[in-house]
């Protein structure tokens, strides 16, 4: 895979890589459902909603939440924070501002005083330095906030290692390009000059406007997924490893 990945880069002339975060850098299988459901009953409490089961069920199935976790592509697992807090107000007198910070707070102290349930996919801190050694601009573009970013890149100890970090406080969720036009103007480089490697369907439309799209799998997922992407591999640390 190494010399297919790197010849590719060099083709193509890329200078900058992007990355996800949740389900690229990370496995995420072990982290978001508790603290999902913790936050969300103390949101509830904290502004006085009383829902029955059935309108807690509605809430959790337009969430993306089911018994057995969270569903691919839905309001927690792709979505933002506030996608999330737009959902809760559909179901009582709620301010989504006001919660917002409550919210990204919760999520920042729980990653914190729950670092083991950062699992790295690969040796991510590796790969990443690598990749900077060979001269490519390191970039994460994320529909997380901020604080719960940076408490994921502490315990990964990468934060250093990217040149820039996109979140949902500085710019609209992908698929917006806005994150896009601030990495060219910013690095100077072209849409063009630039892929995307991520792990959803999401993920895959914003790196249509890039030079291409790597994908992140797991061992579940089928060859009909992600038909635009040049590459896909179970972790990061498989672009460059050698075979």
């Amino acid at each position: 895979m190494t010399m297919k990945f790197l010849d590719f880069l060099k083709y193509h002339h890329i200078r900058v890589l992007i990355f996800d975060k949740d389900g690229t850098l990370t496995d995420t299988s072990a982290l978001w459902l508790e603290p999902t459901l913790q936050v969300i009953e103390a949101l509830l409490v904290r502004n006085g909603m009383r829902l029955n089961e059935e309108k807690k069920r509605n809430l959790y199935d337009k969430l993306g939440i089911t018994r057995s976790g969270i569903i691919e592509n839905g309001v927690i697992s792709s979505g933002s924070v506030r996608d999330m807090l737009e959902v809760i107000a559909q179901f009582g007198e709620f301010d989504i501002e006001e919660n917002y910070r409550f919210t990204v707070q919760f999520f920042y102290h729980y990653i914190i005083s729950n670092p083991d349930k950062i699992i790295a996919l690969g040796n991510v801190k590796k790969t990443l330095q690598q990749l900077k050694d060979l001269g490519f601009t390191l970039a994460l573009v994320t529909n997380d906030s901020n604080l719960p970013t940076k408490a994921v890149l502490e315990v990964l100890k990468v934060e250093s290692l990217f040149d820039f970090i996109g979140t949902t406080d500085e710019f609209p969720s992908k698929p917006a390009i806005n994150a896009l036009e601030v990495i060219s103007n910013e690095f100077h480089v072209l849409f063009h000059e630039m892929i995307y490697i991520g792990d959803s369907s999401i993920d895959e439309e914003f790196a249509c406007h890039t030079a291409g799209f790597v994908a992140v799998v797991n061992n579940e997922d089928n060859e009909n997924r992600f038909k635009t992407a040049f590459f896909k591999v179970n972790s990061i640390e498989e672009l460059i490893k050698e075979k």
